[in-house]
């Protein structure tokens, strides 16, 4: 029998529903099955078709039974019920729109672009602050609502598992179990041994840092499939050589679905990309490697803030303040760097491998030293403990101890005589904004790139402001992923202790630093517009209520030898500010796209003493007729929604006017047979619904983020305002460690499912309720069914609800036509009356329902399914030519090669 999502089966004589389907060996399929009948009712199973054979339910054998209940309030719940949970196979949006966020037409785009594809895979490419995870929120709950989304893997940064599990929750009530540090210790208390996490937990999100230095999940991995995997920041694996490069494109072919997120999806590098894209289609890119935006266009989205016209969207962006801060150097501090210089003039003037490190060296020492004494102080340290450790001096002026010595004793004298033209800068700064760290006081994120830099400001202003550890607290890579997720989430709360937030470039991507937090500080400049820009739009993003103060600290002097180099560094801010206000994409400054690479461009501008690099860079550019990264992601054309549709939002088919609507009539009805404890769930006014947590729902929702789950005994908070559960959203972010009191109410929230499942339970298989309504014609009876057409993987290709009408000798008088056509014809959403039905009118019924079925089978299913097949066929045929082309092309380079 064929086995698709949603059917209904017995097995060793209990009722199932089905869950997922799976293409096991020789024809046969494991199925994923959840328990109606009373001994296995809400519990899971997994079922091998070629050990268990499920008993088919003929439709011809079907009971018919009449529908007493006033106004057929029993056929209404459970019609609507299979309308909701039906998977859909439409290419518009038809269920993410009830989603908890700012409706934005430019978030669509993923999806529908995505759900244009044979497989939907897509790389979400838009620019820093742009919402990219509410876009893969999106994506996931179209993919649920298509059964494609059963089983979903999150890779993410350590730094941001909670941040991003949480967002899915709130928003879109897709539950994902984290895997970090904590999650893993209780895991392997709650689990056997041998039982795989990943079986277990059909939804997780890890760190793929966790994946790939631990051999154990690796092997979990690889005996593992899921629907849908999410790589977040994606750009950190687009090195197929290393660690993470290699398990993401492992993981690309254990899925049907691949999403793949980053602000910067590319580094400069031709193949960098391609591997990208090779993870999403391995067959866009061409052997040769050679491609344009022809080849990779179908399969990313990239906008900037730039690009949103929308002037509701841009309301939740405010335009940032960019205010440059002067230190002028004390003269201890040109001493030192004059020195400095010297070490560079000395390495440049020698003509050897030893030079050269000298020389990187002495590069080393400048940036160091811009970022704090403290942290030049320990490069030098460091690089006299090397020598003395190599037991040899060389002669070169670098490696001379005395130089070292010199510049050790320099700067521990710009230390103990606080004498830092930076830190004054700052304090200067703070006093001007009647900043003491009171609570009242604005909070402030402070980005420095050295660890040193970090330890000293958090010493010093708790001197300084008599401020404690809990107000002043350090962010860096060097924390575990919890210590991580736990400063974050402190920090996003109203009631957070924390004033200073001072953080290495490891809190760079993807947190949210801007709930309530405006104020920015650059203590040192990054010699890279890409980190500069990810710094910056950690407060600078939307949602950002207030307008965003960015500062730079910038050393100046008026000593003609030192002020080139300065000059250099200070450039850097000023291209970043015209790139953000022009192109968007602070890869594009310098043509580069990759953060080291710009990093070693500064470093020789400071060489050649080159204060116009960035102008030279962008003419050479120009001229360059090498691979053009912009001429793909510039002037995007959003053509994909008006392709579709103007309005990309397919309104669902329903008896009721609101969801609410439905959920308040289907509660009710449980309640009034017995189904659902009258004081387990109470509805309230205003779309509101809450349930009690008791030890068997508990038990039934084991998969749900243990931060949202109410204590046994306490309430679920439900309901269907989008912008209620958004207040509450912002009502838990002042108070730690809370997630938002209210959750969304819609048809992909496991309680909605749990209730529609309770409902279908209710009803005994085979059998199929009668409704009899003079809105009708008279001598005429109408048989609703169900066609689905399902794939290998039992997704469904087809699925969609049609009526056929007959007279009472079972000839057809209506060609089949769908539902909703049938219901707007008839006005059979209006209040209906219950009419009296006999059992004579059931034999008649009884007597032509074979007839319905076959000619709901000759004329519309197979007429359905022969449409799909040339759909599909020519889509196959599209295909296999662009497999045929790409293979051909393959063997010519082979032989080439």
């Amino acid at each position: 029998m064929p086995l698709t999502t949603g059917t209904r089966i017995t097995i060793r004589g209990e009722d199932f529903l089905i869950t997922s389907v799976k293409p096991g060996t020789n024809n046969f399929d494991i199925i994923e099955v959840e328990g109606i009948s009373e001994l296995v009712r809400g519990k899971r199973f997994a079922f091998d078709t070629a050990i268990e054979q499920p008993e088919e339910l003929k439709p011809h054998n079907t009971q018919l039974i009449a529908d007493v209940e006033s106004g057929y309030q029993q056929t209404k719940l459970l019609l609507e019920t299979q309308l909701r949970n039906a998977p859909t196979t439409s290419s518009k949006i038809t269920i993410a729109h009830k989603g908890a966020f700012n409706d934005a037409a430019y978030q669509w785009t993923p999806t529908l672009k995505a759900l244009q594809l044979p497989r939907p895979r897509m790389l979400i490419a838009d620019g820093v602050g742009l919402g990219k995870t509410v876009e893969v929120g999106i994506l996931l709950a179209e993919l649920m609502k298509r059964g494609k989304g059963e089983r979903i893997l999150v890779l993410a940064l350590k730094s941001i598992l909670a941040q991003f599990q949480q967002e899915i929750w709130n928003r879109f009530a897709i539950p994902l179990v984290r895997l970090d540090s904590l999650g893993i210790a209780r895991i392997k208390s709650e689990l056997p041994v041998n039982k795989n996490p990943f079986d277990y937990y059909d939804k997780t999100i890890v760190s793929i840092d966790t994946l790939k230095n631990n051999a154990k999940f690796r092997h979990y991995i690889e005996r593992s499939r899921w629907d849908v995997i999410v790589i977040d920041e994606c750009h950190t694996v687009a090195n197929t050589a290393s660690l993470r490069g290699n398990l993401a494109q492992f993981l690309a072919t254990k899925c049907e679905s691949l999403i793949l997120t980053s602000a910067t999806p590319h580094n400069g590098r031709r193949e960098s990309f391609a591997n990208l894209i090779r993870m999403i289609e391995p067959t866009a890119i061409p052997r040769s490697g050679e491609y344009g935006k022809e080849e990779v266009e179908p399969y990313y989205v990239r906008r900037f803030k730039n690009d949103i016209q929308d002037e509701d969207v841009r309301a939740n962006f405010q335009e940032r303040e960019i205010v440059r801060l002067g230190a002028t150097l004390t003269d201890l501090e040109v001493q030192f760097l004059e020195l400095q210089q010297s070490l560079k003039i000395s390495a440049l003037n020698v003509k050897n491998k030893k030079a050269s490190n000298d020389y990187l060296f002495s590069i080393g020492l400048f940036k160091a030293f811009l970022s704090s004494p403290e942290a030049a102080l320990r490069t030098v340290v460091n690089r006299i403990m090397k020598i003395e450790e190599k037991g040899e001096l060389l002669e070169e002026l670098a490696e001379s101890l005395d130089v070292l010595e010199a510049a050790k004793e320099l700067l521990k004298k710009i230390i103990d005589q606080k004498v830092g033209s930076k830190y004054a800068a700052f304090k200067k700064q703070l006093k001007a904004l009647d900043w003491k760290g009171r609570k009242k006081d604005d909070r402030i994120v402070v980005f420095a790139e050295r660890k040193a830099t970090l330890e000293t400001l958090a010493k010093q202003i708790r001197i300084d402001y008599g401020l404690g550890d809990n107000e002043v607290v350090e962010f860096h890579g060097s924390l575990t992923d919890t210590e991580q997720q736990f400063l974050i989430d402190d920090f996003g709360k109203k009631d957070s202790s924390i004033r200073l937030f001072l953080t290495s470039d490891a809190g760079s991507q993807g947190v949210n630093l801007h709930y309530f937090c405006h104020q920015m500080f650059n203590y040192d400049i990054p010699w890279s517009l890409i980190t500069l820009e990810q710094r910056n739009g950690r407060i600078d993003r939307y949602g950002q209520k207030q307008t965003p103060f960015i500062y730079y600290l910038v050393a100046e002097t008026t000593v003609d030898d030192l002020k080139t180099d300065l000059h250099i560094i200070d450039r850097l801010t000023e291209k970043e500010e015209e790139v953000y206000k022009t192109l968007g994409d602070a890869g594009a400054g310098m043509h580069l796209y990759d953060a080291k690479k710009e990093e070693t461009v500064v470093a020789n501008a400071l060489k050649t003493g080159n204060v116009a690099f960035l102008e030279e860079i962008e003419a050479d550019s120009e001229e360059e007729e090498e691979f053009d990264f912009m001429s793909m992601f510039d002037d995007y054309e959003e053509t994909t929604a008006a392709v579709i549709t103007n309005d990309p939002v397919d309104q669902s088919l329903s008896f009721y006017k609101s969801d609410f609507e439905f959920y308040k009539n289907l509660v009710g009805y449980l309640q009034s047979k017995d189904l659902l404890a009258s004081n387990q769930v109470s509805v309230e006014v205003d779309g509101m619904m809450q349930i009690v947590n008791d030890k068997d729902l508990n038990r039934i929702l084991y998969d749900l983020p243990k931060e949202a789950k109410p204590k046994i005994g306490e309430n679920y908070k439900l309901t269907v305002s989008a912008d209620q559960v958004q207040e509450a959203i912002e009502d838990a972010r002042k108070r730690k460690g809370e997630w938002a009191a209210f959750q969304i109410l819609y048809d992909l929230h496991p309680l909605a499912k749990y209730l529609m499942t309770k409902l279908e339970a209710s009803v005994e298989k085979a059998v199929a309720p009668v409704v009899r309504t003079r809105n009708l014609p008279e001598n005429r009876r109408f048989y609703l069914f169900h066609g689905q057409v399902a794939n290998n993987l039992g997704q469904a290709v087809y699925s969609d609800f049609f009526v056929v009408g007959l007279d009472a000798e079972g000839a057809m008088k209506l060609r089949p036509t769908s539902f909703s056509k049938f219901l707007e014809t008839y006005n059979l959403t209006d209040n209906l009356y219950t009419e009296e039905i006999t059992a004579e009118h059931l034999e008649s019924l009884k007597d032509t329902l074979e007839m319905a079925i076959m000619q709901a089978d000759e004329m519309y299913m197979r007429q359905m399914q022969g449409s799909i097949k040339l759909v599909q066929e020519e889509r196959m045929r599209q295909y296999a030519e662009h497999l045929e082309k790409w293979g051909q092309n393959s063997k010519e380079q082979l032989q080439i090669n």
